[in-house]
């Protein structure tokens, strides 16, 4: 597992597996601009590594604006599913009000994408669904 970027809101992962696989790590509460500049970085670095699978760990991410969680959808989801992405696995946020945010907009936007989605408890069985071979 590589670091490809840390900052006071969020590292940033590589696996490298039978496909590489980015995992973004929130580590607090994100302002919305800096959440939106977050993800559109994490999407070049989707795109400059060829990425098939995604971790979001929200275990420490609190509650997002309905426009941010939106905005997230658009760029990451369907961005990941038009590069060839397979697979979003998330570890559901200690935040009641992330953990339904998310939830809804999963159930909203990964159907109109190729990805398979699932949520976990712990980073352990979220990597080892997301790195497993297709």
């Amino acid at each position: 597992m590589e670091i490809l970027l840390s900052n006071q809101y969020l590292r940033i992962y590589l696996h490298r597996t039978t496909h590489q696989t980015l995992e973004l790590q929130w580590l607090d509460f994100v302002p919305s601009a800096d959440f939106r500049a977050a993800l559109e970085e994490a999407m070049r670095l989707a795109r400059l590594h060829n990425i098939r699978a995604l971790i979001a760990d929200n275990r420490l991410l609190r509650a997002l604006r309905q426009a941010d969680l939106e905005f997230g959808g658009e760029l990451v989801f369907k961005g990941l599913s038009a590069m060839g992405g397979q697979r979003f696995a998330a570890v559901e946020s200690l935040d009641a009000m992330n953990r339904m945010g998310v939830s809804a907009l999963v159930a909203t936007v990964i159907p109109n994408t190729r990805l398979t989605s699932q949520f976990f408890t712990t980073i352990e069985q979220a990597r080892v669904w997301s790195t497993a071979p297709f």
